[in-house]
């Protein structure tokens, strides 16, 4: 099954002490695609690829929901440079 993850560059809105400034640039693309390297290693992932600037396509046999929450760990590492889209 293949599950297209759409992520969002951090607004002022995000801000708070968890991600306290609002990152550069270039920034967001960097850790989109550790993410997307990071997902690789998760339970039943068998790809993991770029889709456009904003998003990843991940191949799992995991549902979307399940997907989702096996990121959650993933996403802290990167919680001040990107947000999912839910």
């Amino acid at each position: 099954m293949q599950h297209r993850v759409v992520f969002r560059e951090i607004t002022r809105e995000d801000l708070d002490r968890h991600c306290p400034f609002m990152p550069e640039e270039h920034e967001f693309e960097m850790h989109l695609n550790a993410l997307a390297q990071d997902a690789e290693w998760l339970e039943g992932v068998t790809e993991v690829s770029r889709d456009g600037s904003h998003a990843i396509v991940v191949t799992t046999d995991a549902t979307l929901d399940l997907l989702k929450e096996r990121l959650v760990p993933l996403l802290q590492n990167h919680w001040a440079y990107l947000r999912i889209e839910l």
